[in-house]
């Protein structure tokens, strides 16, 4: 069962997918990180995969190749990470991906979520055993796909009598509310990042608002931020779960995007912080602190509208240790570890209503 593995590995890229981020753990006593190490995409494949999400004309033909142009990009930033911290690969248990997420469709009748990043390469250049699928067995199991990490977050994060949100602020803000090590809750809540680094992609060509600075400058566009909360999603019994699919630039009215760069983004920084806030006030999750792990860590002034608009402290979960880049495919290679052994895990269906599973499915390749 690969129990006397020493290290299990996690990959991923999100749903901002700036980079292939690679986390190495042990798991004796806990939960270790041991090594991190990130690869940015280059920006030839972060257009493709923009164009593929945002739904613009593609052929199979070129379906099929960025496949296997992003198993190469994950398995070179796994070997990278092996190398560079002298493993040897007796000693790993196996590798779990994610694979880069280009459609989620969980409300129609034949829900599904898609990603790309061939793991047959990934397991054939590694030689290394990897967990791949995990979302369409979580939804197969009557979850939606997403969030995957509850569990992960509650396992990682619990301590007795100290009730804590854990809050992941990618290009989709997620958050589990970790308060019982028997009971899970975890949701996507909306856009974290995705719409203000879309604008800031398509408007100022930058990749983001650096720490928030152009934002923190503007003034809210109220009419438009009280169109984006009426949308639909917010309507949504929890737990549920979205993506760019939705939170996308063509949800904002062409009047709005003719505003100053700073009023525009400080209106989408609103729109984020109250969807998230609104969240944990809709579910009375009280809590003594918010945890924020994600890329959206490093925007301070997203995390000032945070603090004030949940009125609880936040905390960034490098200071407690772990690196707020690194949570989530550290929470993949966990997951790997659990299909590995053949542990199920609890799939949440409703607020109080779970299935268990295994969940993944396991490449193999031996020369």
């Amino acid at each position: 069962m690969n129990m006397n593995k020493k290290y299990y590995i996690g990959a991923m890229s999100g749903t901002s997918f700036d980079a292939i981020d690679v986390s190495v753990i042990r798991i004796q006593d806990g939960i270790s990180l041991e090594f991190f190490h990130s690869k940015k995409i280059p920006s030839q494949i972060k257009s493709k995969i923009r164009s593929l999400i945002n739904k613009e004309i593609f052929t199979l033909s070129e379906l099929g190749k960025l496949d296997k142009q992003i198993g190469s990009l994950f398995s070179s930033s796994i070997k990278e990470c092996i190398y560079k911290n002298k493993l040897h690969k007796s000693s790993i248990g196996c590798v779990a991906i994610s694979g880069q997420t280009i459609c989620h469709e969980v409300n129609k009748k034949n829900s599904f979520s898609m990603q790309i990043g061939d793991p047959n390469i990934i397991a054939t250049e590694t030689q290394l055993p990897v967990i791949y699928d995990f979302r369409n067995m979580h939804i197969a199991l009557g979850g939606e796909g997403a969030p995957l990490v509850p569990e992960f977050h509650n396992e990682l994060f619990y301590k007795k009598g100290s009730p804590k949100i854990i809050l992941n602020l990618g290009g989709i803000a997620n958050y589990t509310y970790v308060s019982n090590k028997k009971n899970l809750w975890g949701s996507d809540v909306g856009p974290g990042n995705a719409l203000m680094d879309a604008y800031c992609q398509s408007f100022l060509d930058k990749p983001f608002d650096k720490d928030g600075k152009i934002a923190s400058k503007g003034k809210i566009i109220k009419p438009e931020l009280k169109k984006l909360l009426a949308n639909k999603f917010f309507k949504k019994s929890f737990p549920k779960s979205t993506g760019k699919e939705l939170f996308n630039l063509s949800m904002l009215s062409t009047k709005f995007l003719k505003e100053p760069s700073e009023n525009v983004l400080a209106t989408l920084a609103e729109f984020s912080a109250i969807c998230i806030a609104a969240s944990i006030q809709q579910n009375n999750h009280k809590c003594k602190e918010v945890v924020i792990c994600g890329g959206g860590g490093n925007n301070r002034f997203l995390i000032e509208r945070i603090s004030h608009l949940v009125g609880t402290k936040t905390v960034l979960s490098s200071s407690l240790g772990f690196d707020m880049q690194a949570i989530e495919s550290m929470a993949f290679a966990w997951l790997g570890f659990k299909r590995l052994t053949n542990q199920s895990l609890k799939i949440q269906l409703g607020k109080n209503e779970f299935n268990n599973g295994l969940l993944g499915s396991i490449a193999q390749s031996k020369r």
